[in-house]
């Protein structure tokens, strides 16, 4: 069942938070994947096309059982600002496709110090 976008904002926020008491330096920019599930191959490929113009690249696209799931990534920083916009505009794209976005991840970038 798709996740709405207020779900998914407070999961966001949730791993903004994590991020934050494990010392991630949030506003550095870094690698962050993505990824999304779909009923059928042509509503993912036509999603990580949408996702593509929007300035994501997609990384692969595979069956799983009844799920298509589309692995997509970019360069970004995570505060809170910058995670929720990504969020509301992925949630977007991906509900338009009939998909299911299952959320984001990446490395943590400690301090210089």
């Amino acid at each position: 069942m798709a996740r709405g976008v207020e779900e998914q904002l407070a999961l966001s926020a949730q791993v903004v938070e994590r991020n934050l008491e494990l010392g991630d330096q949030v506003h550095a920019p870094r690698p962050i994947d993505h990824l999304a599930g779909f009923r059928s191959r042509k509503a993912a490929e036509a999603a990580g096309e949408e996702l593509v113009a929007a300035g994501y690249r997609v990384d692969g696209v595979y069956r799983r059982w009844l799920t298509v799931w589309l692995e997509f990534s970019s360069m970004t920083a995570v505060d809170h600002a910058t995670a929720a916009a990504f969020t509301r505009e992925i949630v977007a794209i991906v509900n338009r496709h009939g998909g299911t976005y299952d959320g984001w991840g990446g490395f943590l970038v400690g301090s210089d110090d």
